[in-house]
């Protein structure tokens, strides 16, 4: 009986044992899945973390540049060449060495440099200018008004 007994007790020890070793492996279970979606919620961080230092660094550059503009449409003033032509000329005393030119009033209001590039002299003594970043067509120097026939002015019949 005292056999029996120790048999039992052995019995129930490793059911014991067993049912720990259960518990302890439905515990490893439980933790190897924290582990695993904690190790998903790092990845996440670190991806977003990646795309706010890349933005960052994009507003940096963007600054830089839109100062770097900044200073450099300071160089130039609105010139009236008539006939409703405007430009953006290089103010003399800012040249530092570089040639007096003209650049698009339109790219100039876009935030970027364009420089005018002299196509032909027309037949009416303008100079011809045309803006290669946007296609706008200048014309510079004397204009002369067309005289228009009256029937083709306003409010004639």
């Amino acid at each position: 009986m005292v056999g029996e007994a120790i048999a039992g007790l052995s019995a129930i020890k490793t059911a014991f044992d067993m049912t720990k070793a259960l518990q302890n492996m439905h515990d490893a279970v439980a933790r190897d899945r924290a582990v695993i979606e904690l190790q998903k919620e790092i990845l996440a961080a670190q991806s977003a973390q990646a795309t706010l230092v890349q933005r960052v660094s994009d507003l940096e550059k963007e600054v830089t540049q839109f100062e770097q503009w900044a200073a450099q449409k300071k160089r130039y003033a609105l010139t009236d060449y008539g006939g409703g032509t405007f430009a953006y000329e290089l103010k003399a005393d800012a040249a530092e060495g570089e040639p007096i030119h003209r650049i698009c009033a339109d790219c100039y209001q876009k935030g970027h440099k364009s420089i005018l590039q002299f196509k032909f002299k027309t037949g009416e003594q303008q100079d011809k200018y045309r803006c290669h970043s946007c296609d706008h067509e200048f014309y510079f120097g004397v204009r002369h008004e067309k005289v228009f026939p009256s029937h083709y002015r306003r409010g004639s019949p």
